[in-house]
């Protein structure tokens, strides 16, 4: 049986949108028609495909006779141009072929009559210009290509009032394939090791960023490493050798501070964060009307509030808008409301365990009582704690004095509880490496927090992982690879949803529209593979062959975006994610095809979700996920004979996941698709020993 293609999803979607919307036609273009009905002022009833449409034509015809029209106008009403004499309903392709050649004066080429016979039989509307511009592509296509591939990929531009032009070719011809990404992403990293011509700097950036590409997992991995060292650190029984590793390490990463060393290491992590800093100098300056201060601090204060891992998008918007306000007009009253603003945000985020030790640290004897109550009540409610984790943290605050408390036994309160606070979550950190609390935050998040490390910890952990993968020290490559182990036995559905989240991110597929938003980082954002990619396709000294596949890739970029969009009520989203996971590759195409509600939100109770799957263990996997009023039905097309009292064993799970979100499954079904089909739908791609290797993903 076959199996649904990504292109036959499109060819419904766009029929029914043709079939339930009036044609949309452009000046110049070409269509075939039928005259069904003729009124006064030379208005006309004309049949186009499927469709009939009022027309004005310029010259008088007779009903019953089919022309070729050119669109003169579209407005205030349709406008036809007669192109050719009336039309034989016996005449055959070839002579109507001919006729229309004729008839907008097109050379009689092989490449105009294959290109002629195919609009006309797909009813397609074209121009004289789109009809050259398109021969000028077929003559061109590489080996790799087939002539039905470049048809059908001339049909989709045409079909999303694309350009007819090699660049927007390229892009739907690669945006549609299903396999390759991943094959092209290892010949580029190869010829940048190669290729001499690249600039040192440019070489070093691509590469750096293809291995972010190749490790999704790059922060969850620097936070199980984290939490290793920091258990190594404290014990006892690990030696000087290992420990000093360790400390250098992560002084290198940024995580721990410059003058930390085996013996000071624990009394200088108990400072004010470089966050926490920069939020007190903000205050203090606006207090003393220093406006000129405080506003040589917004654009640090803006990137801080940016970073703050406690604070939702919305309340980061609120202080963003506010600071803007202010440097637009920096009186000294707007710096001070915009600091009311602000400290009225802060107070409303969830205090963490971290914030409030800090708290401690600085706390005066009249205050210790009320802090160490809130401590208790965060650390009961801290999801990522375990039972006795919480028991023992609690232990250290309830032993503490409150009435012969000084400031030096609230320091040694702070320092022991601290203590306890980077062992538990570095427990938590190492046993659920995905998971998040109340606040969205991880155990490795907090373990960051706790060591004083800014607040951009995804960027912190990346760095500690790409050291520790590239050091000689033997103890952290042992480390290295214990931790890829461990998290390889620990995936699940967090881990491939931050997976496919994170190498989207890495390979910028939303790159433009990152620009647009001033809200981003623009230096993040430009570290990204597209726009890098965009870079190097501009330097002159980077030879054709590393270009050719930098282009291909970005192509295959463009094509995405190209695909994914809306044709009127419907909405697609198309998605190629090469992924990569401790040294195993797979790619998974996803094509979601929905409609949206008024308020312009997603419409969950229908969609259609097809899923392209190439996997070590089962193959080449399709998994077709259909919902209408909530109802889901699950159609999984796969050659291997046991898939299905594999599967059975799953339906339970799956049924009650579903149920969890209010979906309901109405059943799962395992067919087979032909090979030769298979073969056919599939666009060429070239094999190579790396796509072989893959990762099975429940769906």
């Amino acid at each position: 049986m076959n199996y649904p293609s990504l292109s036959s999803v499109q060819l419904q979607q766009i029929n029914g949108s043709m079939n339930d919307h009036s044609l949309a036609l452009k000046q110049g273009q070409v269509i075939h028609g039928t005259i069904k009905q003729l009124y006064p002022d030379q208005m006309a009833e004309v049949q186009i495909g499927g469709q009939r449409v009022m027309a004005k034509l310029e010259v008088p015809l007779q009903a019953g006779n089919s022309h070729y029209f050119q669109v003169s106008g579209v407005e205030p009403d349709l406008q036809l141009k007669v192109v050719s004499g009336p039309m034989s309903p016996s005449a055959s392709l070839a002579q109507q072929v001919h006729q229309l050649l004729d008839s907008l004066q097109l050379p009689q080429t092989t490449e105009m009559k294959q290109l002629a016979s195919y609009f006309l039989k797909n009813n397609l509307p074209i121009t004289r210009d789109q009809m050259q511009q398109a021969e000028q592509i077929i003559k061109t296509l590489p080996e790799t290509v087939t002539s039905k591939e470049a048809l059908n990929v001339l049909q989709k531009l045409v079909e999303l009032k694309l350009p007819i032009q090699q660049d927007t070719f390229q892009a739907i011809l690669q945006g549609s394939m299903k396999q390759g990404f991943t094959e092209a992403l290892g010949n580029l990293q190869q010829l940048l090791l190669q290729d001499e011509s690249i600039p040192q700097a440019i070489r070093e950036q691509l590469l750096n960023q293809l291995q972010m590409v190749s490790k999704p997992l790059a922060v969850e991995t620097g936070g199980v490493l984290l939490a290793k060292m920091i258990d190594l650190l404290s014990t006892p029984s690990s030696s000087l050798t290992e420990k000093a590793a360790i400390l250098q390490i992560l002084k290198e990463a940024g995580i721990m501070p410059k003058n930390a060393n085996l013996f000071n290491g624990g009394t200088t992590l108990l400072q004010p964060s470089t966050s926490d800093r920069l939020w007190q100098q903000f205050f203090s300056q606006v207090q003393a009307g220093h406006a000129k201060e405080v506003v040589a601090l917004l654009p640090q204060v803006k990137e801080s509030v940016q970073q703050n891992a406690l604070l939702s998008d919305a309340q980061k918007l609120t202080i963003q808008q506010a600071i803007a306000k202010a440097l637009a007009q920096p009186t000294i009253q707007n710096l001070q409301a915009t600091v009311k603003e602000v400290q009225t945000v802060l107070q409303q985020t969830v205090k963490s365990p971290v914030q409030l030790l800090n708290s401690l640290n600085s706390a005066s004897p009249k205050d210790i009582n009320g802090l160490l109550s809130q401590l208790k009540t965060v650390i009961q409610g801290q999801s990522l704690l375990s039972a006795t984790q919480k028991e023992g943290l609690l232990q250290v605050l309830e032993k503490f004095d409150v009435e012969k408390s000084t400031p030096q036994s609230i320091q040694a309160l702070a320092k022991d509880f601290q203590s306890q606070l980077l062992k538990a979550f570095s427990e938590s950190a190492q046993l659920q490496p995905f998971q998040t609390d109340v606040s969205g935050m991880t155990a490795k998040q907090q373990l960051v927090q706790i060591l004083n490390a800014n607040e951009s910890s995804e960027q912190l952990l990346t760095k500690l992982m790409q050291q520790t993968m590239n050091s000689k020290s033997e103890v952290l490559q042992q480390m290295f690879s214990q931790t890829e182990q461990q998290l390889a036995q620990q995936l699940d559905s967090k881990a491939f949803e931050s997976a496919i989240k994170q190498t989207l991110q890495n390979l910028g597929l939303s790159y433009e529209a990152k620009l647009i938003d001033k809200s981003n980082d623009i230096q993040q954002v430009a570290n990204q593979l597209k726009p890098q990619l965009l870079g190097l396709l501009q330097d002159d000294s980077v030879s054709s062959t590393t270009k050719s596949v930098a282009d291909q890739i970005v192509a295959r970029m463009n094509g995405m975006q190209y695909l994914s969009g809306e044709n009127g009520p419907q909405h697609q989203l198309i998605m190629q994610v090469p992924l990569e996971f401790f040294g195993k590759k797979t790619e998974a195409t996803l094509q979601w095809n929905g409609r949206m509600k008024k308020d312009g939100k997603i419409d969950a109770d229908y969609a259609r979700i097809l899923f392209y799957l190439q996997l070590s263990s089962i193959q080449e996997t399709v998994i077709d996920m259909q919902v209408q009023s909530r109802i889901v039905t699950v159609t999984v097309y796969n050659e291997n004979d046991h898939l299905k009292a594999l599967a059975d064993s799953l339906k339970t799970t799956l049924k009650m996941g579903l149920s969890q979100h209010n979906y309901q499954l109405s059943g799962v079904f395992i067919k087979k698709y032909s090979t030769e089909h298979s073969q056919r739908t599939t666009p060429k791609s070239s094999t190579s020993e790396e796509r072989t290797q893959g990762v099975d993903i429940r769906i």
